[in-house]
């Protein structure tokens, strides 16, 4: 069995192991560096998120969260199956913060993917 997010990850992998080729490497390494990527962003912009174990993640303020997505997706990529299980964090945000704070997290997301 493998994780729902991790489905596409694991097709590369094997797809990889059995042909062996440039290009089923080159694909692979590159859901590896989107990954890592998406893991450090993450980790950058909300790094007091990851002790948190009462995140607020029951959406409510949606035009908030629309506006931290776009920013993402057109700054960093759009969010991916992997990727998706941050959104935690953007929606905690958007239910917590003032819209001053909500902003320089924008900005963060912006700097952090430049």
């Amino acid at each position: 069995m493998v994780d729902s997010r991790d489905v596409k990850m694991h097709y590369l992998y094997k797809r990889a192991e059995r042909n062996g080729n440039d290009e089923t490497h080159s694909e692979l390494m590159e859901e590896i560096q989107k990954r890592m990527n998406s893991d450090a962003l993450f980790k950058n912009v909300f790094p007091h998120h990851a002790e948190m174990n009462d995140l607020v993640v029951v959406p409510n303020d949606f035009e908030c969260l629309r506006k931290l997505m776009a920013i993402h997706d057109d700054n960093c990529g759009r969010f991916d199956d992997y990727s998706l299980k941050y959104v935690k964090h953007l929606v905690h945000t958007c239910e917590t913060e003032t819209p001053f704070i909500i902003d320089k997290y924008a900005e963060l997301i912006v700097n952090t993917c430049l």
